[in-house]
């Protein structure tokens, strides 16, 4: 069984300005390692590591197809296919471009479908996981990944585990929203709640037969869409008239939160982070650039201007040429209200 990998690249990282820009949102950026987050992902399925892979696909914002195979480069990779969005509609539209191009051509492999934002430490332990989910998929499962909890975070969505279908493989029993700190603990100490890591193993048709029962609107628009797709550049662009008519949803509420045939693997233990904010990052003090002198529990990170702090603690401090965050480390979340602030005093410059 063939697997292709689909990688959603289309979130604008507001949450980690000001290094993410529109022009060079978070997942193009190196946070966590000498690869920026795209990479990683393109990387961790890799063809080379494993011949169940396919060259990948990926669906970006409409403006970063120069920027995808300027990256996709810079590791020796060649994409199966750059498909760009001309506006921004959530997570099922994607999934259906997903789908359907996969059932266009190479109907008998599996769709991965991942975000281009995340780090895995353990990829080798991804791919097996991935292996895991196959059997379910296979079979019209629309498979999810529930990620091992360590720690009761109010920032993640869960999912509850039901009856077991395959080895590691069970239902879901339910999808939690994002809960309060005492929830969460009652999620941790169960066992049997998992982080919902937004990632995606199905057949080509059986996400767009769901599609089609659950969300027929974003099913024949987003498939419309790609049929009526021109090549610009070395990408193949949307028709905006038709796209910009799907609903938007995310997967889980369009079709995982409606499905009978929503599976997860589980325990996933690979080192997963969702980078959505400055917490999750590493500082960087010791570099040439960073002075911090009786600092403790901070974010501090500059691409360029030299920073110096002294007796501070649990602050995000974050410097680029033209702009400089300060924030609480436990307001992180916030950073959005900056960029909005932005939007409404009409300062495109800073985005």
């Amino acid at each position: 069984m063939k697997i292709q990998p689909v990688i959603m690249s289309g979130g604008s990282g507001t949450r980690l300005w000001p290094m993410s820009r529109a022009s060079r949102p978070k997942q193009f950026l190196k946070l966590v390692t000498d690869k920026t987050m795209f990479q990683e992902t393109a990387l961790r399925v890799s063809p080379a590591l494993d011949p169940s892979f396919l060259n990948p696909v990926v669906i970006a914002g409409g403006k970063h197809g120069a920027l995808i195979t300027e990256q996709l480069n810079e590791i020796d990779i060649v994409p199966a296919d750059i498909i760009l969005e001309p506006c921004a509609r959530n997570t099922a539209a994607v999934a259906a471009v997903a789908a359907a191009w996969v059932a266009r051509g190479k109907e008998d492999a599996l769709v991965l479908l991942m975000p281009a934002d995340h780090h895995i430490a353990d990829a080798e332990k991804f791919r097996k996981a991935v292996a895991s989910g196959a059997n379910a998929a296979k079979e019209g499962y629309i498979v999810t990944f529930g990620i091992k909890p360590d720690h009761p975070h109010t920032g993640y969505g869960y999912i509850e585990a039901g009856d077991k279908l395959f080895d590691a493989v069970y239902s879901v029993g339910a999808f939690k929203e994002k809960p309060d700190a005492a929830t969460a603990q009652q999620y941790l100490d169960s066992g049997g709640y998992f982080w919902n890591a937004g990632i995606f193993l199905f057949k080509a048709s059986a996400m767009l037969d769901e599609l089609a029962k659950h969300a027929p609107d974003i099913k024949s628009n987003a498939t419309e869409a790609l049929q009526k797709s021109v090549m610009s550049g070395a990408a193949l662009r949307l028709d905006e008239t038709v796209f910009s008519k799907c609903p938007s949803n995310s997967i889980d509420y369009a079709v995982m939160e409606n499905t009978s045939k929503a599976a997860i693997v589980a325990p996933v233990d690979v080192g997963w982070t969702d980078i959505g904010s400055w917490s999750e990052v590493s500082s960087q003090e010791g570099s040439e650039n960073i002075a911090a002198i009786d600092c403790n529990n901070n974010v501090i990170r500059s691409d360029g201007p030299f920073i110096a702090a002294t007796g501070v603690k649990d602050l995000i401090i974050i410097a680029t040429g033209d702009a400089v965050l300060v924030a609480r480390r436990d307001d992180a979340q916030q950073v959005r209200a900056i960029v909005e602030e932005l939007k409404s005093r009409g300062r495109e410059d800073l985005l």
